[in-house]
């Protein structure tokens, strides 16, 4: 029984980690290339629309959290500590759900972003958009945990069968869509300081969270079941994840391809 929900905290869990550590790793390098071409001020080519996202998505979760708001910043490069906007907030030390809230603050810019990714896919390309929800899944045949690895996979592969295509490279509309994609995808994931701040809340919900599953434990036998259902209910969740992720492998890709007919100008550590 424990085995089992410890199966539904990997189901939880690991594909957010899994989603932030991928998100990461493609800022990461893409900002290193830029910086290492054209040095820091290139970061702000994309970060005077993916710096406001990033840091509105930590003004809505402080109000849904009801932090207050001390001093916002939605862009402002500075170049001494590599900063480029910030969110000062404040809350009642005690206050579960304030404490609480401060791991939903600093993850808030992972869902912001693909909100704002989704939104530029509807935008550009409206049927790759609609693709994901008219592809037939035939669920009732499959078990579970395949059915969602299927939608999933299925979305995805919508996605990508509608975008890149011949006609599309040759088009303006592509390359404008690809650079905002890299704009919002090349600072969507959360800072160092941002994990810090989870520190506290972090443990309270992970603590509240076992405390939850021991007492689900002795009153629900079923808890494979569960699993279930929590994979069926979070399905659409992961499928935006692996777009995203998507979205900004395509754009990480063009821009080193792009980048590789320029040499290397800066040392960046």
């Amino acid at each position: 029984m424990l085995l089992n929900w410890l199966g539904l905290l990997l189901v939880l869990f690991g594909p957010v980690v899994f989603f932030a550590a991928a998100i990461h790793i493609l800022q990461q390098t893409t900002q290193r290339r830029l910086a290492e071409r054209f040095g820091w001020k290139s970061i702000l080519w994309s970060g005077w629309l993916g710096t406001p996202i990033h840091e509105l998505s930590h003004v809505i979760m402080c109000l849904v959290f009801r932090h207050r708001i001390d001093a916002v910043s939605l862009f402002d490069p500075d170049p001494d500590s590599g900063r480029l906007g910030f969110v000062r907030h404040s809350w009642r030390a005690g206050n579960w759900y304030e404490e609480l809230g401060n791991v939903f603050i600093g993850m808030a810019p992972l869902i912001g972003g693909s909100a704002a990714l989704l939104v530029l896919l509807w935008i550009f390309y409206p049927g790759a958009f609609s693709s994901p929800a008219e592809t037939p899944i035939s669920s009732a045949t499959l078990a579970p945990a395949i059915s969602s690895l299927t939608e999933i996979f299925g979305a995805v592969s919508s996605v990508c069968a509608h975008l890149l295509q011949w006609r599309n490279l040759t088009t303006i509309k592509f390359w404008v869509f690809i650079y905002l994609v890299l704009c919002v995808g090349s600072h969507m994931a959360p800072s160092w300081s941002d994990y810090r701040g989870t520190g506290r809340g972090a443990i309270l919900f992970f603590g509240l969270l076992m405390v939850i599953l021991l007492i689900a434990s002795l009153f629900i036998a079923d808890s494979a079941g569960i699993q279930i259902a929590m994979l069926s209910l979070l399905s659409p969740l992961f499928a935006l994840f692996a777009i995203t992720i998507l979205l900004c492998l395509i754009a990480a890709i063009i821009t080193r391809l792009v980048l590789g007919c320029f040499p290397k100008r800066f040392d960046v550590r």
